[in-house]
């Protein structure tokens, strides 16, 4: 390993605890405009030497010594995806050199060999109903066939509501305070202080299901453009500079006076960027008031604004290519970007590895601010492609669960993390430092939105279909769904207040 990816992989496990999204960084970087750039670095002066750099504590889970006598602890893996492949963080039969599979490997056998148990991996179908559906089985029979669970979000938070899930913060020795357990996570996606799924160094499927903006960049330096980069780090990476950027890219490359694949596009617009736009505002689909219950807020002057204006911009269909609705290959894609087909693409982090083989250099961004001097950039996770940890309330041994869990997450946070930021940043995704800093500040401030995740109202499919359908009547879609949003609601926090009651008599 040369020395530059050997300092770079120092740098990384020194600062993986505080920024990195899957290392759960902290509810007050969260909360304060932390981006993970430090802007006040000093630079020693002359014959002042720096301090030495010295390696971080390694911590450990807070775990009794255990024995389980070589039992399996059974992991469900379930998953939407859309080739087919259920994500799967724990599945490695054998070292094969390769990172992330190498790290899970050796995660489980660390872990296996520390409590004498065997980690099991049970990768059913992909589908959010599949998932849920086997949990669902599970418990109402009793017979405590899972110890853990990874499904997504929209598969959680059903079996959450209807009594399927145990709450983490009653599950022993899971100390969700904890740097390898994502902060932002346990702080949004909890609902009168019981979180019933979540994520941390145990998963990096969470990682996958975040938001990113690509540039090509000879296509910036072809047409003059600024450098994004600049632009981020002076707080002007906004949805305007991103659309006046856009619309000086375009171009009826076959000269057959049509829009069609062929051409030039400023943009490639994924369907569920549309959720990604309300989010960016800083708002979000569902929020937890003061009660400490979910409401909505979707509609507000930031986000009528913000889909409008973006709206506006985005069909426009010879510059803007909402591409599904012509083709849904992701192998066609990705040659299109590769071969300087569009100057941004919007879709998930999961689809960068897979430009690896492109000639031209690429860069990464987070979401745009809705306006300058906005807080944070604001990233969302996806929900159909979220993927968040669950204990199944079907009579398993909490204890062991509890200890397995805690552990896995432990080591996940010096090893699996490491590896992914290694094959993401280091080898096989990003082409420049700047895209190192840019992952770090779309990790450090993503959303978890629950509105998304509950589906609240539809509004989910409904601010997608603005797009799908080229209208740009948010106010109407809103109120058109209002009602049943309220009636969601309604039964969704009735479901929480009577597992809190419950629980707390």
């Amino acid at each position: 390993m040369n020395k530059k990816i050997t300092a770079v992989l120092l740098a990384i496990l020194m600062i993986v605890p505080a920024m990195f999204t899957a290392c759960s960084q902290s509810t007050e970087n969260a909360s304060n405009g932390d981006t993970g750039v430090n802007t006040d670095q000093q630079t020693p002066t002359a014959g002042q030497e720096e301090a030495p750099e010295t390696e971080p504590e390694r911590l450990y889970a807070d775990v009794p010594e255990s024995d389980f006598g070589g039992e399996d602890f059974l992991i469900l893996c379930s998953s939407n995806a859309e080739y087919g492949t259920v994500k799967d963080d724990f599945f490695a039969e054998e070292l094969t050199g390769e990172a992330i599979n190498d790290a899970r490997f050796n995660r489980n056998a660390t872990v296996g060999d520390k409590l004498n148990i065997n980690i099991v991996t049970d990768p059913v179908s992909t589908g959010s109903d599949v998932g849920k559906n086997a949990i669902t089985t599970d418990v109402k029979s009793g017979t405590g066939t899972y110890d853990l669970a990874f499904c997504c979000g929209y598969a959680t938070s059903a079996l959450a509501t209807n009594g399927y899930l145990y709450n983490l913060k009653n599950v022993p020795y899971i100390a969700l305070e904890k740097p390898w357990w994502d902060q932002v996570a346990n702080r949004d996606l909890q609902v009168l202080g019981q979180l019933f799924y979540t994520t941390g160094d145990i998963s990096t499927a969470d990682n996958d299901a975040t938001y990113c903006i690509m540039f090509n960049k000879q296509l910036i330096k072809d047409y003059n453009l600024q450098n994004p980069y600049d632009l981020v780090g002076d707080d002007k990476w906004t949805m305007d500079n991103f659309i006046s950027m856009a619309e000086q890219v375009h171009e009826d490359t076959n000269g057959n006076g049509q829009v069609d694949r062929e051409d030039l596009f400023g943009v490639m617009i994924w369907d569920d960027s549309m959720m990604g736009i309300v989010n960016c505002t800083g708002e979000k689909c569902c929020s937890i008031g003061e009660d400490g219950l979910l409401t909505l807020t979707i509609y507000s002057e930031k986000t009528v604004d913000a889909v409008t204006k973006f709206l506006d911009f985005a069909l426009q269909k010879d510059i803007a290519d909402a591409y599904q609705r012509t083709n849904w290959d992701d192998t066609w894609l990705v040659t299109k970007f590769s071969e300087n087909g569009t100057l941004f693409l919007m879709q998930l982090i999961q689809i960068v590895p897979k430009m690896r083989e492109m000639e031209n250099d690429f860069g990464i961004l987070p979401y745009f601010k809705y306006e300058e001097g906005q807080k944070n950039y604001y990233t969302t996770i996806g929900s159909w492609h979220s993927v968040f940890m669950c204990v199944p309330n079907n009579g398993c041994d909490l204890n062991r669960t509890g200890i397995v869990t805690e552990c896995l997450a432990n080591e996940g946070l010096y090893d699996l993390t490491v590896a992914y930021y290694e094959k993401t940043l280091v080898g096989k995704m990003s082409r420049d430092e700047e895209s190192e800093a840019m992952l770090d500040i779309i990790f450090a401030n993503r959303v978890f939105d629950m509105g998304w995740y509950y589906a609240v109202g539809g509004y989910n499919e409904s601010v997608m279909n603005l797009l799908r359908n080229y209208k740009n009547d948010f106010t109407s879609m809103f109120t058109s769904a209002q009602k049943m949003a309220n009636k969601v609601l309604q039964k969704t926090n009735d479901a929480f207040l009577e597992a809190y009651q419950e629980a707390n008599p």
